[in-house]
């Protein structure tokens, strides 16, 4: 998998995180909604029962109790439910999902304002289901939530009179300025909603520009430059994280390094050498999905065998010797590539530190050979000559 899908695929995972969270705060909004509505409902039956038993009623209680409780509260309950079944809906996307919970929000707001715009407090809740939408940082959501809102409040305020005692905006100068006010400070708020949205994506932006830079230097310290496998700072993590796996994992150990590389570097050069380090890296990728391929440094290379035995291991690295011997350098006709191996198993008496150490004698004694693979605690040589 080369670095730029895993770019994206670390990008889509940011994503994925925001869409996350939207998806939380989508919740809360469904359940705000919910709560305005029961608060709404208990204010009026707790405004009922002194108003029925008070001077100050104008109708009857039947009236009255139908008016103010049953009809706007049945109401916001069906808009309640209607957001309920597009929450749960499978067949709706997120953001219908987001759009459909806003502007469901600005229709109780609607309702509660038309039953009591008499009470100068009710105008300010179409500022409150604008500034819900701005955690989306969405510009067309807010906009239309906004444009929703103010249109609601001048139909509520100028067609609606659902309270008879309420007096009208053009009967009232006191009354027409509250209006204007509200009115203002309703645009005024969707501005400000905006300039927010603006500012929310430029430091969302900036997030996923910092955790992609983080992301890309992460990788460049866990992959060797030159051959593209991983290198000593991840083998280090592997080694660590070896360690603090539960009993009973099964891992095999490998170093392995080219016979006389010094020799290639004198005679023809270090671009010799990194085109052997290269090649030796392909045909190591190669077969990376039976272990995983480290460069401890200069020649030397680390194999990490999860879930195989011992057998299966000098196998793979009779394998790999046998496939360098066929590669041919057309810069370098005449140069021909070795490496020597040094296994080691894993056990739960042995930590990743003595695995390493036992590695490396094998290694050792197999270079005494040279083309040869040496299992530490063997008496004999597997030789490959």
């Amino acid at each position: 998998m080369n670095s730029n899908i895993l770019n994206d695929l670390h990008i889509s995972e940011i994503r994925e995180e925001h869409k996350r969270i939207d998806n939380n705060w989508l919740l809360l909004h469904y359940k705000i909604s919910v709560g305005l509505v029961i608060f709404a409902l208990a204010v009026e039956c707790f405004m009922a029962l002194i108003l029925i038993n008070s001077d100050m009623r104008t109708t009857t209680v039947s009236r009255y109790v139908w008016k103010f409780i049953v009809a706007p509260s049945g109401i916001n309950f069906i808009c309640i439910g209607l957001m309920t079944l597009a929450i749960r809906a499978k067949g709706l996307s997120q953001n219908q999902k987001i759009y459909g919970v806003s502007l469901a929000f600005v229709v109780i707001c609607f309702i509660l304002f038309a039953v009591h715009n008499a009470f100068t407090a009710t105008y300010y809740l179409f500022a409150f289901a604008i500034i819900l939408t701005t955690i989306y940082a969405n510009y067309w959501l807010t906009g239309m939530t906004a444009i929703t809102s103010i249109a609601a409040l001048l139909i509520a305020e100028v067609f609606v009179k659902w309270d008879l005692d309420k007096i009208s905006i053009f009967e009232s100068t006191l009354r027409l300025g509250d209006f204007l006010v509200s009115l203002f400070i309703l645009i005024a708020c969707s501005f400000v909603c905006m300039i927010e949205i603006r500012f929310e994506r430029q430091k969302n932006e900036a997030s996923i520009r910092k955790e992609m830079e983080r992301y890309l230097l992460a990788q460049r310290i866990q992959r060797d430059e030159l051959t593209g496998v991983f290198s000593r700072k991840a083998l280090q993590d592997a080694m660590r994280d070896m360690d603090g796996k539960e009993a009973g994992n099964n891992y095999i150990f490998a170093m392995m390094d080219i016979d006389n590389f010094k020799g290639v570097n004198d005679r023809l050069g270090h671009h010799a050498g990194d085109l052997c380090l290269i090649e030796l890296a392909k045909v190591l990728k190669g077969h990376e999905g039976k272990f995983s391929v480290f460069r401890y440094g200069g020649d030397e290379f680390c194999l990490l065998f999860r879930n195989a035995d011992m057998a299966e291991a000098v196998l793979i690295c009779e394998q790999i010797q046998e496939r360098l011997k066929e590669l041919y350098f057309e810069s370098y006709p005449m140069l021909k590539m070795t490496v020597s191996f040094g296994l080691a198993a894993y056990s739960d008496q042995l930590n990743a530190a003595r695995l390493f150490t036992n590695a490396d004698q094998a290694l050792y004694e197999a270079k005494e050979i040279r083309n040869s693979i040496r299992v530490f605690g063997l008496k004999s040589h597997l030789e490959n000559v």
